[in-house]
This record gives structure tokens, sequence and C-alpha cells, in this order.
């Protein structure tokens, strides 16, 4: 058998050579699987419970007490009895007292005096006349009796002119009540305790009395009058 040359042993030899290169560098370049990568634990996030408050109680209110009268203060009111004409009624209050005059314009009178305390009236006059009311948002409301014949009012705040006058001499006694309109009614008593209607009163409260021009004189809830 003829021997290989030299030359063919090389070739070979140089085909096994390029044959291991290629096996090395395909172990070389071979992807390498990838690595799980650790994902951060997700952040808990505590709630913490809301806090149950107990419902508060409803509240109760009491009933407002009267209100206080002002230190001074006129209030004028009409009552209309079921027979007979209209009354007017004026109640003046001075500090803790208080006067009343009721009339008809004609021959009807009563006066009232007593206390005005805590927003009340505790009035009386003759013939057991009485009167009683309490201060409201409006004014005053309450329920006069005179000579055994009662009537529920109510009466508003007036200011000057309005309000209760007086004039007396020689034992005759003229008592207007002024209203917020300036109408005037008042009673004459002579001194025999006659009554009739009095004089006409001017808005100046000035009135002829006896032929004689004279001025009356505004009531306060503290003068002992009637």
């Amino acid at each position: 058998m003829k021997r290989l040359g030299p030359w063919l042993t090389l070739g070979v030899v140089a085909v096994l050579g390029l044959i291991l290169l290629s096996v090395n560098m395909s172990k070389d370049t071979a992807p390498t699987a990838a690595q799980p990568t650790a994902t951060p634990a997700a952040a808990t996030t505590t709630v913490a419970p809301a806090s149950s408050t107990a419902a508060a109680p409803p509240t109760t209110t009491a009933a407002p007490a009267p209100g206080a009268f002002p230190a001074q203060a006129d209030y004028v009111g009409k009552i209309a009895p079921a027979t007979g004409g209209t009354l007017t009624l004026e109640i003046t209050v001075e500090g803790d007292r208080a006067v009343a005059y009721l009339c008809d314009g004609a021959s009807v009178e009563s006066w009232l005096r007593g206390s005005a305390v805590n927003g009340r009236l505790q009035l009386t006059g003759k013939n057991d006349a009485t009167l009683d009311g309490a201060a409201t948002g409006s004014g005053v409301g309450g329920s006069v009796s005179v000579a055994g014949k009662r009537w529920d009012y109510t009466a508003a705040p007036v200011t000057p002119p309005a309000g209760l006058y007086v004039y007396s001499d020689n034992g005759v006694r003229q008592s207007w009540i002024v209203d917020s309109s300036g109408a005037v009614t008042g009673v004459q008593r002579a001194a025999d305790g006659a009554t009739s209607p009095a004089p006409a009163l001017a808005s100046d409260a000035t009135a002829l009395v006896g032929g004689k021009k004279i001025t009356a004189n505004k009531v306060s809830g503290g003068d002992d009058v009637g």
C-alpha cells in the first residue's frame, strides 16, 4: 500500500483542528439561561380601622323664659269686647314697676299698678281689677279683668309722643292714651266719680280743661297714679 504523503497528513490535522475550534466556539457563544431577577416584595400597607365615635345624644332645649322689659317702655293695645265699644289699654314700665290704664273713651276706665319683674306683669287696681302678662318678642301679652269681666290682650311697643298722659286739678282728673298713629282715647273723672269723655289732647300734650289751656303729664311706670 502506498504510504500517504506528508501533505495529506498535514491536511487531515488541519481539518481536525478546525472541527475542534468550531466546537469550542459554539460552547462559548451558547446563550445562558437568564437568571430570575429577584423582585422586591410588594409593600404592604396596614390601614388602621376607622375609630367609631358614639353618636352624641340629642340635645333638648328648655322653653325660653319671658324676655326682660327695657328699663323704660310703653305699650298700647286694643281690646274688642263681645259687647260694647273698643277698649284701649296702655302699659308703661319703669324699672321693676308698671302702671296700666284701660278705658273706652267715654265712661269706662281702670287704673292698675304693680310689678314688672323677669319679664312678667302682676298689676292690681280698684274693684278687684287685675292684669297679668309677659314680655314677648313683639310686645306684651296677657289678660286683664275689670268689674268681673276678663279679656285677653296684646300690646305693641310705642315711642313718644305715644304713651299715657294725665292731668288733675281740684279733684277732677283727665286721662289719655295716645297710640302709635297719634289717635287719642281718654276719660275724665269728676270729683264725685262721674265719668265722661276727656277733652281733646293735642299732639304737643296740651288740652283745654275748664276753658284753661293745660299741659298733660306723661305717666311712667313708677308714678303713683290711679
